[in-house]
């Protein structure tokens, strides 16, 4: 078989044409064969937001598939809404029992103001009461955590023991004469219906689940 002869003509521009794509890749700028290539339309949050104004930012969070602030910020508050119904739904009875007691207070300074007509009627009424006040306010503390178990619940519930205090620094001698006084004690009460309320909600809640290992603490005689 005879061998192909390539005339020298094309052979030497065969060289030159291969030669200049050589020059050509060299000269050029080089692809880095370690850089990492990103997905087309991939958005680095990390390493634009904080060039970003929080508009730009919850923008791009939600192109990116991410929740913004605020719905996270939503779902922690129904989290934790949640685990402050379970709480109280734990503690029914004892709730309950706050409440009727409260309740009690308010009815007792209703018909008691009336015979304080002077320093030594009151201070009959109010030597065992104020004893009596202690205790509750130490049970309530204990139940709520000080105030700070409950959720949205012990917000209205905290509001009617604030504004019972209030009302409790106000009393003495000639009180039943105030105008403001049945007012003070019908507000007190509607707070306390609107506890009552919740606290029927939560009861009913079925999803609220509640620990049974839980053991009411002995109040103080």
């Amino acid at each position: 078989m005879s061998r192909r002869i390539i005339p020298q003509v094309a052979l030497t521009l065969s060289l030159s044409l291969s030669l200049g794509a050589t020059v050509v890749a060299c000269d050029g700028e080089r692809e880095n064969p370690y850089a990492v290539k990103k997905k087309s339309g991939a958005v680095d949050l990390h390493s634009y937001e904080e060039e970003m104004t929080p508009e730009e930012l919850a923008a791009a969070r939600k192109a990116a598939g991410h929740e913004s602030m605020d719905e996270i910020a939503a779902e922690n508050a129904k989290m934790f809404e949640k685990g402050a119904q379970e709480y109280i739904k734990t503690r029914m009875p004892e709730y309950r029992d706050l409440l009727k007691e409260m309740r009690g207070y308010l009815d007792k300074i209703e018909k008691q103001a009336s015979k304080w007509k002077d320093d030594a009627a009151f201070a009959k009424f109010n030597d065992k009461y104020k004893k009596d006040v202690k205790a509750f306010l130490d049970d309530y503390d204990v139940l709520t955590g000080q105030g700070a178990e409950g959720g949205e619940t012990q917000a209205d519930l905290g509001r009617a023991v604030r504004d019972w205090e209030a009302l409790n620094n106000d009393l003495g001698p000639g009180v039943a004469d105030n105008e403001q006084l049945p007012k003070a004690i019908e507000d007190i009460r509607a707070r306390l219906t609107t506890v009552e309320e919740s606290l029927d909600k939560i009861e009913a809640d079925e999803s609220l689940e509640v620990n049974k290992d839980y053991k009411p603490p002995k109040k103080k005689k």
